[in-house]
């Protein structure tokens, strides 16, 4: 399945986009281990401090904080 992630940094109703990435993995649990992984090698201008993960159709599956915790 085709993921895109974006690192984005969030300030009160302001959002500011630092990186888009796509990828492919399995499901979203490991789309979102692929998204901790880049936010640690990716050269970002800004630390992010939150991520999305959408599919190809631009559906939001997942938000939250950019170390990538899993929603309960």
């Amino acid at each position: 399945m085709n993921f895109v992630i974006e690192f984005y940094r969030s300030r009160d109703t302001d959002e500011a986009t630092l990186d888009k990435v796509s990828l492919d993995a399995p499901n979203l649990r490991a789309a979102l281990q692929a998204a901790t992984a880049l936010f640690h090698t990716l050269a970002m201008p800004q630390i992010p401090d939150r991520l999305r993960i959408c599919d190809d159709d631009g559906s939001e599956l997942y938000a939250g904080p950019a170390d990538g915790a899993y929603p309960v």
